[in-house]
């Protein structure tokens, strides 16, 4: 049995393509920009200290649906006068930290309801109600971007539910090797007239996760006179959880045939715990069994359990300036510290060591977790190079970890850019668990 992820990497050019490309689908919040959204905020820290309790009101819900993002943006009340507006940023800032800890690991909840919405209302409508980021990479793939109006009735369904309604009367496909963290749509398969109908794979749908059946096969080993069942099955999730590690359990597979009887699953000298990168939310799991005997026609049930590490919250680091060396910042038991930045010809190699609590368990979920930690380099104006040339780890000791990061043809010298680093703040396990059902055999 092993599990194994599926990812397309894209080079520094390619990267910065799809990204041009993305189109008017993208994630929430991104379109506005940081420097807008740190104007946004000073604005909104100002009227805390209104006169009038309706506009500090106002002032603080409208801080509070932006989240736990604008952390690094508030001001630090030790440093502001006593008074009205240090009381309203102190309990903002609390009740951030609070939210920036809580996670919904349960499916995502949608209602869309009405007649001739457009493909790209329909989908702007479930990004906002769910957090989770969709791409238009129809014309990246050679399709025609259309925009068909849609009559919806979607009430209360899950994200994917709701997700695979929308395309399947828009006429598109899903795309879930992105590159970027999102989930695309992509042009629709369609059979030439007159031929084949495209067949549908078994799809199952479990709280934040589709699971799609790809393919089965058997095969009989002649050297070793083994003969194995091999299933190859797409687990996908929603983006926004952003998971760290997927753990087959494999003493709690169970499958049955359609006589009753066991097939037991083969165990390989494989890992059955793969870190996941973040640019594609999806990962291929393949489970190898004993080929069922043949009288059996069927596999009545395959239940498969794992569980996924994911982060409960997200802490983010902002260093004003690339060059500046030795700079360590520290938010709560977790340190983020900017050694240096090494210059060779058109890469630049970033060197970041984080300090975190502890060891056993949980350190070692973050160690292998962090590998899919998100950062980006910043102008003073807001706009953004993404990380787009690989890391390496430089080792761990004790609760240190130290990364290599990799940016390659970034414009101007280091110096124009400060550094922003995303990382856990603590991590959680959920399930992921599913069956599929009267599988027919070959």
């Amino acid at each position: 049995m092993r599990c194994r992820i599926a990812s397309v990497p894209l080079s520094g050019w390619a990267l910065g393509l799809f990204l041009a490309l993305a189109g008017a689908i993208s994630a929430p919040g991104q379109d506005a920009g940081d420097a807008a959204l740190k104007d946004r905020v000073t604005q909104l820290v100002e009227r805390l200290g209104a006169e009038k309790a309706e506009a500090r009101d106002s002032a603080s819900k409208s801080l509070t649906k932006l989240g736990p993002r604008i952390l690094p943006l508030l001001p630090d009340p030790a440093a502001m006068p006593a008074g009205v507006r240090r009381d309203e940023v102190q309990k903002l800032r609390e009740a951030l930290r609070k939210a920036q800890d809580e996670v919904n690991p349960g499916a995502s909840r949608v209602t869309i309801e009405g007649k001739g919405i457009r493909l790209t209302e329909a989908l702007q409508r479930l990004q906002k109600q769910t957090g989770n980021p969709i791409t238009d990479m129809r014309e990246q793939l050679g399709g025609d971007v259309t925009n068909p109006a849609l009559d919806l009735s979607i009430r209360d369904r899950t994200f994917f539910e709701a997700l695979a309604e929308i395309a399947k009367q828009a006429g598109v496909d899903l795309e879930f090797y992105s590159g970027d963290g999102s989930i695309g749509i992509k042009p629709g398969m369609t059979s030439a007239p007159g031929g084949p109908t495209q067949a549908s794979p078994p799809i199952e749908y479990n709280g934040p996760f589709r699971i799609e059946l790809k393919s089965m096969n058997l095969v009989h080993d002649f050297e070793a006179g083994t003969s194995l069942a091999n299933f190859q099955f797409e687990a996908a999730w929603e983006p926004r959880l952003r998971p760290m590690l997927l753990k087959l359990k494999g003493d709690e597979i169970k499958v049955i045939d359609d006589r009753g009887k066991d097939v037991k699953p083969q165990m390989a000298m494989e890992s059955d715990e793969v870190v996941i990168r973040p640019e594609n939310p999806v990962s291929e799991i393949n489970l190898n069994l004993q080929a069922p005997e043949r009288a059996a026609s069927k596999l009545k049930s395959l239940k498969v359990k794992a569980e996924l590490t994911i982060p409960a919250g997200i802490k983010v680091f902002r260093f004003p300036s690339l060059a500046k060396e030795n700079t360590k910042l520290k938010q709560g038991d977790v340190a983020v510290e900017l050694q240096d930045v090494e210059v060779e010809e058109q890469t630049w190699k970033v060197h970041v060591e984080l300090t975190y609590p502890g060891e056993g368990e949980a350190f070692e979920s973050y160690r292998q977790g962090l590998f899919n930690n998100r950062l980006w380099l910043q102008r003073a104006d807001g706009s953004r190079f993404e990380h787009n040339g690989g890391f390496n780890s430089t080792g761990s000791d004790g609760g240190r970890l130290g990364f290599e990061y990799l940016f390659v043809d970034a414009p101007g010298k280091p110096s124009d850019y400060g550094l922003v680093y995303e990382t856990p703040s603590r991590v959680i396990k959920i399930p992921l668990e599913f069956e599929f059902k009267e599988i027919p055999l070959p």
